[in-house]
């Protein structure tokens, strides 16, 4: 097995946790008090990494539960750490499953550094069952700040998803959130992936994140509620 993720995972979960993010599972459980879901019902983690949250939920026993990831080194990681989820090496742009197939679909702090987000978000409706869940935490732009520096923008996020036929349920901004993840990050000797260039611009000595947060949605797909 290659090493394919470009800085050390390891050390950084050793850092924060095995959810490297903001808020961590906080955000995960406060999104799945909005969605309510009954027992059993079917759980993908887009961009699972080395399995924190699917662990998180694995601990609950209500779910049952798919990660996918383009790194096998990190879906390793997550092998040896889970017991019942299901692990499929894949991108979000081609998510490897067929039309209605979730719940509720996860993707936290991942969509907004892939290459082709509209992809993405086609295929997470595609994926995503009528009446089912989709949960997005990842940093957004405020202000002036915007898609040039990479950033996803509220209003351009939440007009897409209206279009692929999501209804919002929730918004909400955690600017502490990423702060503390930040200090933590620091006072722990790690810097923050370089894929993560919006939270570091490259060759930039000072870095105005005043214009940067954190954001927790879920929303709803149109269509036949499951039961």
């Amino acid at each position: 097995m290659t090493n394919d993720i470009p800085f050390n995972w390891s050390e950084i979960g050793h850092a924060v946790g095995p959810c490297i993010r903001p808020g961590g599972p906080v955000l995960t459980d406060r999104a799945l008090e909005i969605c309510d879901l009954p027992a059993g019902s079917l759980v993908v983690d887009i961009g699972c990494g080395a399995g924190g949250t699917l662990q998180h939920l694995e601990r609950t026993g209500h779910y049952r539960l798919v990660g996918l990831d383009h790194s096998e080194t990190l879906l390793g990681e997550a092998a040896s750490r889970l017991e019942t989820a299901r692990l499929i090496r894949g991108r979000a742009e081609t998510i490897p499953f067929s039309n209605d197939t979730f719940d509720l679909l996860l993707c936290e702090c991942v969509l907004s550094i892939l290459d082709d987000r509209p992809a993405a978000l086609d295929e997470f409706a595609r994926v995503v069952k009528g009446g089912g869940y989709l949960v997005l935490s990842d940093l957004f732009g405020k202000g002036g700040h915007g898609t040039a520096d990479g950033l996803l923008l509220q209003q351009e996020l939440l007009d897409s998803l209206s279009a692929r036929g999501f209804t919002l349920l929730l918004w909400e901004a955690h600017d502490r959130l990423l702060k503390e993840f930040m200090v933590r990050m620091i006072f722990a000797g790690e810097s923050l992936p370089d894929s993560w260039g919006c939270c570091q611009r490259q060759k930039a000595e000072k870095t105005d994140r005043s214009g940067i947060s954190y954001f927790l949605l879920v929303a709803r797909k149109s269509g036949a509620t499951f039961t």
